[in-house]
């Protein structure tokens, strides 16, 4: 297993399975291995969709003749953002849940954005178990439904909207590549189930 912190190479080290935590039984281990598969090949076939592309809605893509987000200066960046990310992540956001109606900068940047100088990850949106076993056990908490469908919004909504809005890969768990994941945007932690 891998953190999902993209920060850089040397903080993503992977376990092996002699490393899982003693409490787990061989058949939780063999259940949670067949459903990290499933949600592996389920990812994959998103993504092999998401790849083919779909039909032209006609909508010019806001970042064709932009400069690519990592050469943008800060004022480059504070327009892309307040001009285009904003527009399309609260579409994405509201599309989910419409009390992101309200949703504005302080909504991912946290409140103390302008004195973090809109640094991210942002240490005030909820934090994330750090690891893939913290991870899948934290979303399959029985005591917290509600997590699995946030989980799968953010996947397979939020992370690629915002990898593409900064032409960035976007992190891919079947193959461990890619720059931008979870790990960007919520800090990452010993968080409990």
């Amino acid at each position: 297993m891998r953190s999902m912190n993209t920060a850089g190479p040397g903080t993503n080290e992977a376990m092996t399975d002699a490393q899982q935590p003693a409490h787990a039984t061989p058949s939780e281990r063999r259940s949670r291995r067949g459903s990290t598969a499933m949600r592996r090949l389920s990812m994959a076939a998103c993504l092999f969709v998401a790849a083919c592309g779909g039909a032209d809605d006609g909508e010019q893509d806001p970042t064709d003749g932009e400069p690519a987000w990592k050469d943008m200066s800060f004022e480059e960046r504070t327009t892309y953002m307040t001009n285009v990310v904003m527009p399309r992540m609260k579409r994405v956001f509201v599309a989910y849940d419409a009390k992101y109606e309200t949703m504005d900068c302080t909504t991912c940047h946290g409140d103390d954005a302008v004195a973090r100088a809109y640094a991210m990850p942002s240490p005030q949106i909820a934090p994330l178990p750090g690891s893939e076993e913290g991870f899948l056990e934290w979303v399959g908490d029985p005591e917290h439904p509600e997590r699995q469908a946030w989980t799968d919004f953010m996947f397979n909504e939020v992370v690629p909207e915002m990898a593409d809005l900064l032409q960035v890969a976007r992190f891919d768990p079947t193959t461990m590549t890619g720059e931008f994941s979870c790990g960007n945007c919520h800090t990452l932690a010993e968080v409990e189930p």
